[in-house]
């Protein structure tokens, strides 16, 4: 019922009558269920190198999104979606409608002792303007999008160059990372992030990036290809590029560090990680402010809902 209202009011602010609301909304409900995390990862990679409603599906960083972009597409067609919006439109709503279900799904698991229960919308207002590429939904543009292993230095100025990013927001939208997981045949990278949380979007990716049991492991069965990642028993997963968010991780050129959690110096990002771990409502303010701004990015003008 939370995501219909919210829905429904920016679509009579966009102008959009209520039968477009039905389309539109029904269209995004035959994705959504299982596809809450993958589609938030869509409109993060969408949005590198501006949002144009297309994906490189041979990019192995992309590897995992195109049966999800085979599902939007076949929505979109099927209910001549053209009509009302561009498919970049359609996948920045889709992305605010997945937010919108893991912030139910999270109310719905709340404990009611727990300070942080319920979390609030994000209110991130939907636009609409964006410019499909010639040959919406697939690209054979590499966009750049970044590494697992970047150090922090990289990571913020790779969101500040791309997005307009501040270093809050580029270790806020980090925290989209308490949604899903990687998996071995995609990524090379195995497990949740958040173990027992990765449908539920709140602030405990940064409360699990303090936990001192964190040790770092090759999780490849290739000696040629190896795959450095960060696990905690019972905690979850780590990429190189969360634990930077932390810790002054060493690497080497195949993701080893030479340092242990223990051992790693602390990041310039470790007190921002701290604020977050300690205040969940600083963490979505920063979250919703950095979103809008990936949303937009672009060559084109948006048109505001209000």
């Amino acid at each position: 019922i939370t995501v219909i209202f919210i829905f429904a009011v920016l679509r009579t602010a966009y102008g959009l009558t209520s039968s477009d609301l039905t389309t539109l909304d029904s269209a995004v409900r035959e994705v959504v269920p299982g596809n809450v995390a993958l589609l938030v990862r869509l409109a993060f990679h969408d949005c590198v190198g501006g949002c144009d409603g297309c994906l490189n599906v041979d990019n192995p960083s992309n590897a995992g999104l195109e049966p999800l972009v085979e599902d939007l597409d076949a929505v979109y067609v099927a209910n001549s979606l053209d009509t009302l919006v561009s498919r970049a439109d359609f996948w920045a709503y889709a992305g605010q409608f997945a937010l919108a279900r893991a912030i139910t799904n999270t109310n719905l698991a709340c404990d009611t002792a727990d300070a942080n229960c319920p979390v609030p919308d994000l209110n991130i207002s939907f636009q609409t303007g964006r410019v499909d590429c010639s040959t919406a939904p697939y690209t054979d543009v590499d966009v750049g999008l970044p590494s697992s292993h970047i150090p922090y230095a990289n990571l913020t100025a790779f969101y500040a160059d791309n997005f307009g990013l501040t270093e809050e927001e580029s270790v806020a939208i980090m925290g989209a990372h308490t949604l899903g997981g990687a998996e071995i045949d995609n990524s090379g990278f195995s497990g949740v992030w958040v173990r027992g949380g990765a449908q539920l979007f709140n602030n405990d990716y940064y409360t699990l990036l303090l936990d001192d049991t964190w040790r770092q492991r090759d999780v490849s069965d290739d000696a040629t290809d190896p795959r450095w990642q960060w696990n905690a028993a019972g905690v979850g997963m780590m990429l190189n590029a969360d634990m930077c968010l932390i810790k002054e991780v060493e690497l080497d050129d195949d993701g080893e560090s030479s340092c242990s959690y223990d051992d790693c110096a602390a990041s310039d990002g470790a007190s921002i990680v701290q604020n977050f771990a300690a205040s969940q409502d600083d963490w979505l303010e920063k979250f919703a402010s950095a979103f809008t701004k990936m949303q937009a990015t672009g060559d084109f003008v948006l048109s505001d809902v209000e």
